[in-house]
């Protein structure tokens, strides 16, 4: 109710946000951390929107971004500066300085570091070779044969040489999956028993944590990621269970939909 009556508002001042992402996948709303932790953002702090699934990419080559009366804003990060501003929202408003400092560590290491070897899980491994031939039938399939060969080929291209310039692109496969589960695992450690991980409320931090599960481990089934939370760190599966049935309680109907229009 209140989103509606938020999306009268905005109609009224012909406001206007689309949310530029890529479309879900079988599993999970979205595979991209940063596709989802932006449009769960968006949720929290009921701001109204509409999906753009088209693959149109921002001007710096990036998704998610975000277009408001005409003006375009990329990366994730950078969105989420531009709607505090806009709207005068804060989900960290309850945090204190430590607190802040803490989250804003966890967040980065999640996006700038664990997230890495996620890219490689999905797009270079060997366990990731089904995922890729099912997501390039799927895209590419209608093209010629030589073509949707090359695509791909440029595609996975790319992602090892941006993997390389990163520097996790380096390491062997045991030491990049070692380095993920050292992230998780000291994450789980905060995260301890609480409901979320500075107590009952979430901030942006719980959100960042959140998309990267949704986006690793179930959207890649019984991928390290995946082992990892149903052993080691059970606490970060009950974390985003917990975070999905406040924010995405269409979670099921998005996927079944996005399928039965693809």
């Amino acid at each position: 109710m209140q989103i509606l009556k938020k999306k009268k508002k905005l109609a009224k001042c012909g406001n206007s946000l689309i949310l530029h992402q890529f479309a879900p996948t079988e599993l999970s709303v979205n595979g991209s951390p940063p596709c989802l932790k932006l449009e769960t953002f968006l949720r929290m702090t009921k701001i109204p929107y509409r999906n753009d699934h088209r693959l149109k990419f921002s001007k710096k080559g990036k998704m998610p971004w975000i277009e408001f009366n005409g003006q375009e804003i990329a990366d994730s990060n950078f969105c989420i500066q531009f709607l505090k501003r806009e709207f005068k929202v804060d989900i960290d408003s309850h945090l204190n300085d430590t607190e802040k400092a803490v989250a804003h560590s966890v967040r980065t290491m999640l996006e700038e570091n664990t997230y890495w070897a996620l890219v490689y899980c999905r797009w270079l491994s060997a366990f990731g070779a089904e995922y890729r031939r099912k997501l390039f039938t799927k895209k590419f399939g209608h093209l010629v044969f030589p073509l949707k060969h090359l695509i791909a080929h440029h595609i996975m291209k790319k992602i090892k040489r941006d993997l390389w310039g990163h520097g996790m692109g380096r390491h062997s496969e045991q030491e990049l999956y070692g380095i993920a589960e050292r992230d998780l695992l000291a994450v789980s450690e905060i995260l301890g028993q609480k409901k979320f991980l500075f107590g009952e409320k979430p901030c942006l931090a719980d959100v960042a944590l959140f998309a990267f599960i949704a986006a690793s481990a179930w959207d890649l089934p019984e991928s390290p990621f995946d082992e990892l939370i149903k052993t080691k760190a059970q606490n970060l599966r009950t974390h985003a269970q917990r975070m999905k049935e406040l924010y995405y309680p269409d979670w099921d109907e998005i996927i079944s939909r996005n399928l039965k229009s693809s």
